[in-house]
């Protein structure tokens, strides 16, 4: 079978639309960009050319090299519902002209056309040593500095990437305050990247061989704080999804407290209840009475006019939850989960505590199947976290050092121990989570009724 090829796009009947040339660098190949950012940059026909390089090492084959033998190019199936509406979109994105690595700085660096970055979450430290480079032979060759384009959940993440190259960029600060610009940018979609059995079965239906599909849902948006010189410079918001505005805070904060924090109330609960995908997680009855009742009480505002406005939002998400035509994995989907936990529900306990005197019932049950589920987590010979599931083994994807604290614990553990040893460490979260009024005695209780029925689930009562 052919491999995806720019040759072939002819007798295929693929549109081409690729770039003239590389003027970006994109630091990092994880699967929101690639299937986010990156398709939506193709979408957008701005004349966007990407030179991708791979942070991450990787335990398969070289994502980079698979690129490369791909003229950059991937298939993207864009699969489920917009309301009553399936969507089935098969595209190839053309959007990256060059795939490669840290060796690949130095020549990027000097081209004159190089004029826009774009960093993700993923790596993030890795990403910003190679930028800093890059910007140090650019300053010294005499070239401008470039546009930052920063995907990410923090609201400051634009600032947070211009801290760190100041800080690694001896002597650079007056060229990075000058001559670059930097924008945050929220990705809000689900998008990954096939497994081998799926990703098989499209190739044979497509009738060419892909290294790389990625499979995403539909209505996913990237949404830009930007100035007029960069919406003028990137014209982004041609394609369908993409948004600039002046504020990204309040995208940021919806997506988090109607999103992520709906993700993180079904991982944990759903995997140790017998589900592997979130869509299965939403057959399940009592769990999806559980979430909703966690939505109604927890998530939603008191106020009516605010609760009225987040209503679309909350249907969206069920609809991305419910959906049928992606097996969307729930413990890769809600990774990296305790980042997903710090961000987003964290500070909804906190707050709920804070007025009420206790934590929120569902919110403070889904941090106690964390716990569950993490300090099950053990490395494989290959470094990789798993945790145990009957004889199914199911990587966890989180932060090695959070993980490896973790597995310093045991879900048998006697369970005011187990809630102790968890919430007191202030490396996991910052602070010691204990002081949370009644967060320690309702995580106790939570996982003594697990550790009886592992299928335990908070009832509307409680």
């Amino acid at each position: 079978m052919q491999r995806l090829n720019r040759g072939m796009m002819g007798r295929y009947e693929i549109d081409e639309r690729f770039p003239a040339r590389v003027n970006a660098v994109q630091f990092g190949l994880d699967e929101t960009l690639l299937g986010v950012v990156d398709s939506m940059i193709d979408r957008a026909g701005a004349g966007v050319g990407i030179a991708a390089l791979r942070l991450e090492t990787s335990d398969g084959r070289d994502p980079a090299q698979l690129l490369t033998e791909q003229d950059g190019m991937f298939t993207l199936f864009t699969r489920g519902y917009l309301g009553e509406q399936a969507v089935n979109r098969e595209e190839v994105v053309q959007s990256i002209l060059r795939a490669g690595d840290e060796s690949d700085i130095d020549a990027l660096a000097v081209d004159p056309a190089l004029a826009l970055a774009i960093l993700g979450e993923s790596d993030l430290r890795k990403a910003l040593d190679l930028a800093a480079r890059l910007l140090q032979i650019r300053a010294k060759a005499g070239l401008p500095g470039l546009d930052f384009l920063c995907v990410g959940e923090r609201a400051v993440s634009a600032e947070a990437v211009r801290d760190g190259l100041i800080a690694r960029a001896t002597g650079l600060e007056t060229f990075i305050h000058d001559q670059c610009a930097f924008c945050p940018a929220l990705a809000d979609g689900i998008a990954l990247r096939a497994e081998a059995k799926e990703a098989a079965r499209l190739c044979e239906t497509m009738n060419y061989a892909d290294g790389m599909i990625h499979l995403a849902e539909p209505g996913a948006k990237l949404t830009i704080q930007a100035p007029a010189a960069f919406r003028q410079r990137w014209r982004l918001d041609a394609a369908e999804g993409v948004a600039f505005v002046d504020d990204l805070f309040p995208a940021l904060e919806q997506k988090r407290r109607l999103f992520d924090a709906g993700l993180f109330l079904l991982a944990a609960a759903g995997w140790l209840r017998g589900h592997n995908t979130l869509s299965d997680c939403m057959k399940d009855e009592a769990l999806r009475d559980y979430v909703g009742q966690a939505y109604m009480q927890e998530l939603l505002p008191a106020d009516e006019a605010a609760r009225a406005g987040d209503t679309p939002y909350v249907i969206r998400a069920f609809e991305r939850f419910e959906n049928p035509l992606n097996d969307n994995a729930i413990l890769r989907v809600a990774a990296p989960l305790l980042g997903r936990f710090r961000v987003s529900a964290l500070p909804l306990i906190r707050a709920w505590a804070h007025e009420n005197f206790e934590p929120p019932r569902r919110l403070a049950f889904a941090l106690s199947a964390t716990i569950m589920l993490y300090a099950g987590a053990r490395p494989n010979e290959k470094g990789q976290y798993e945790v145990l599931r009957g004889s199914e083994r199911h990587q966890i994807i989180d932060a090695a050092d959070d993980l490896e604290v973790f597995s310093t614990l045991s879900h048998d553990m006697p369970p005011e121990a187990l809630a102790y040893a968890a919430l007191a460490d202030r490396e996991l979260w910052g602070d010691d989570l204990r002081d949370i009024d009644g967060l320690e005695q309702r995580v106790a209780l939570d996982i003594a009724n697990m550790q009886r029925e592992p299928k335990y689930l908070p009832e509307a009562t409680d």
